[in-house]
């Protein structure tokens, strides 16, 4: 919990499960997390080995985000939390 509890992460980590995005992007698909949440949580994620940041342009700054193997590995607890909270209409 330590790892995934904190707000916005386990979504950020199902919005990059399927390869690169940018962080624009990544912000419009969260909808209510301002962009400083967004890169808080980034670079808390970064920092815990869950996901990549390439820079692909310096001016203007344009920066990816990509689920790391060690992510993937979380992807089957977060699966089996949205499995859960379908069942019980949560």
């Amino acid at each position: 919990m330590r790892i995934l509890g904190g707000k916005w992460k386990a979504s950020i980590l199902w919005h990059v499960k399927d390869g690169p995005v940018r962080f624009n992007e990544l912000s419009r698909m969260l909808g209510g997390a301002s962009k400083k949440m967004v890169d808080q949580r980034l670079k808390e994620l970064e920092s815990q080995g869950l996901v990549n940041r390439e820079v692909i342009c310096t001016r203007p700054i344009a920066v990816t985000y990509e689920i790391t193997a060690f992510g993937r590995t979380a992807l089957d607890i977060l699966e089996k939390l949205k499995d859960w909270t379908e069942e019980n209409n949560i």
